[in-house]
């Protein structure tokens, strides 16, 4: 077993839970944080490798106390976190001699000029600057943003970009535009492979895929296996950006009409760099990718 000690804050969700089970399956130890008052727990591995710390997220003082003799802190919050969540975790980490954090990234580009002015990742990119500010300052503070783009499992079990289930989609524009696909495992597997490739990871963005898909080409793999008939709406990816931002100037916007779409858009708009393929770094992390017949039992689980 490794000496290395790996927090993961926000453990229980989609992200955390396969990178919690990547790191002890690779002899890492890991303490969940969880929040003071939380039953969030109940759906983490059993392992003598894994421990469990109730935090206050707003104390720096309770989190450095939990971070110390951990060498890296992985932060698994969802998207809609508020703008500035992770600084205090940010701090402690600093203040606990923390070498490496890795920021609730995973997703898309949030180096692409396009992505960066879209609300919904507003908190990242605070995040972000706020990472390279400590960084300069604290050398021995280092980052990692690890860029999977959209997760294929997780989305075509919830039925986002195509639905397999219901054999139905909203395709963006013609549906051809190319977007980088991982799935949660080989997520967490690149986690691990950069906790054991520091120097070449350190300060930076890492940008890995399992495939390279359309939204076409994911239907004609589904119409290939059962012969069925999709249900095809199409959008202009313009006029799903406008009634997103309309949606976002109401009094209370609904997520479904705002969020949901600007991330879409972020996978599948012109421009937004949702295609990894020319600056991956699969090689580096020992990440074959699918090959074709990998990719249609992939979608055959979902239909």
């Amino acid at each position: 077993m490794s000496s290395v000690k790996v927090a993961v804050a926000g453990g229980s969700g989609a992200v955390g839970i396969p990178v919690i089970k990547e790191l002890l399956a690779a002899g890492f130890l890991v303490t969940v944080l969880r929040r003071i008052g939380s039953d969030s727990s109940s759906n983490l591995p059993e392992s003598s490798g894994l421990s469990i710390r109730e935090v206050d997220y707003e104390s720096i003082a309770s989190l450095t106390g939990a971070l110390q003799g951990h060498t890296v802190v992985v932060a698994c919050f969802g998207v809609s976190a508020p703008i500035g969540s992770q600084d205090v975790l940010i701090d402690a980490s600093i203040a606990a001699g923390v070498t490496r954090f890795f920021p609730a990234e995973f997703g898309t580009d949030t180096q692409n000029e396009k992505c960066i002015r879209l609300p919904v990742f507003a908190n990242k990119i605070h995040t972000l600057n706020y990472l390279k500010e400590k960084a300069a300052t604290n050398p021995s503070f280092t980052y990692t943003a690890v860029c999977p783009g959209f997760f294929i499992d997780w989305g075509l079990e919830g039925g986002f970009l195509v639905n397999p289930k219901a054999h139905s989609a909203t395709v963006y524009d013609d549906g051809e535009r190319l977007f980088s696909v991982t799935t949660l495992k080989t997520t967490a597997k690149a986690v691990v492979g950069i906790i054991n490739r520091l120097e070449e990871t350190k300060n930076r963005h890492v940008y890995i895929q399992d495939a390279l898909v359309s939204q076409i080409k994911l239907i004609a793999i589904a119409k290939k296996l059962d012969g069925r008939d999709w249900d095809i709406t199409p959008i202009k990816s313009s006029s799903a950006e406008f009634d997103a931002y309309a949606e976002l100037k109401k009094e209370n916007p609904d997520a479904q009409k705002s969020l949901f779409p600007l991330l879409n858009l972020s996978i599948l708009g012109e421009g937004y760099g949702g295609d990894f393929s020319a600056h991956l770094d699969n090689k580096l992390l020992g990440i074959e990718g699918f090959s074709d017949n990998e990719l249609e039992h992939l979608v055959r689980k979902y239909l």
